[in-house]
Parts: structure tokens; C-alpha cells; sequence
């Protein structure tokens, strides 16, 4: 069984789109670009996350996208799923553009491939294209890109944030 901690909400089923079981799907802090692979979603279902092979994933606005999803062919069995929570895998989200990706990190520990040991997490800032790991350490803050190239893991049963950061980024 899939465990919901392993999973990040995508958004709610809005509304059928169509007469052929595809639906609206209205973002929750994702984007669909943010999707990686999209093989499978998770429909909350009676508190579960019950699987569904993605048929189409098309883009319809900024916060929204169209979903066809196996199994649900009709209109009228599309409105059965109106309102209920979609679920992705946290591999399936590239960790680039929204700090949402990354919920409840303060404390992690923040460990450099080459140096180690950097500090604690204390929030994602989000900026404008560029988010930053805001890192403390003792009285001295680092801010680290949140970027595919430096952010390499986020480990939520060690409490562990592992990067590769550029060269100098901490000899401030």
C-alpha cells in the first residue's frame, strides 16, 4: 500500500472536462511543468490512496490541467470524483521551481557532498524563479539555491537535506 507520506498533493478533481471521463484538475502549489513523470496519480479515496494510470496529462491554464485517467470513461463517472485530493509520488516532482515541494524541513540537517555538515534548515524562501534554502549555523545564515543541480535529497526519515553546492557558495 502507498503511504500518503511518501506522496504530494498535486490538487482536486474540479469538474469533468468532455464527454469522455477526462477532469479538471485544479493545482495545489505545483505546476504541471513541476511533474517529471506521469505515469501514475493517487486518488484519495475513503482516506486512501487508490492508484490510477494517467492517460493524458494536458496543460488547460497556469493552475490547472486536464486529466484522463484509466478507468473513468464517461462524464457521468467523472463527476463521482469531483472534489476528491490527487496525490503524486515526491520522485515524481522535479525540485526546481516551488518552494511547496519542500514542506516541513526546519531542523533537517544539511549536509555538502564535499564538506559535510553545514547547519540546520530553517525555511524555503520563496523568491521570484529562485527559491533559497535559508541554512543556519550558530549566528550565520546561509541562503542555498533550491535547484535540481545542487538540491540532490531530502530525506524525511533521517531529517536529512543533502546538497552539492558550488565552490565558495559557504566561505562568506
Amino acid at each position: 500500500m502507498i503511504n500518503k507520506d511518501n506522496c504530494i498533493l498535486l490538487g482536486t478533481l474540479t469538474k469533468p472536462h468532455g464527454t469522455r471521463g477526462s477532469l479538471i484538475v485544479r493545482f495545489s502549489g505545483l505546476k504541471a511543468e513541476d511533474i517529471k513523470k506521469r505515469g501514475l496519480v493517487f486518488v484519495e479515496i475513503d482516506g486512501l490512496p487508490v492508484p490510477f494510470f494517467i492517460e493524458s496529462f494536458q496543460e488547460k491554464t497556469e493552475d490547472t490541467v486536464i486529466l484522463k485517467i484509466e478507468g473513468i470513461d464517461t462524464e457521468n463517472k467523472a463527476r463521482e470524483y469531483m472534489g476528491y485530493p490527487v496525490y503524486v509520488m515526491k520522485d515524481q516532482v522535479k525540485v526546481t521551481s516551488s518552494a511547496k515541494k519542500i514542506p516541513d524541513i526546519k531542523g533537517y540537517k544539511v549536509i555538502d557532498v564535499h564538506l559535510g555538515f553545514i547547519g540546520f534548515a530553517e525555511e524555503v524562501l520563496e523568491m521570484k524563479n529562485n527559491p533559497l534554502l535559508s541554512v543556519l549555523n550558530g549566528d550565520k545564515e546561509f541562503l542555498v539555491p533550491v535547484h535540481e543541480d545542487i538540491l540532490l535529497e531530502v530525506n524525511d526519515k533521517e531529517k536529512v537535506i543533502r546538497i552539492n553546492a558550488p565552490d565558495g557558495l559557504f566561505d562568506i
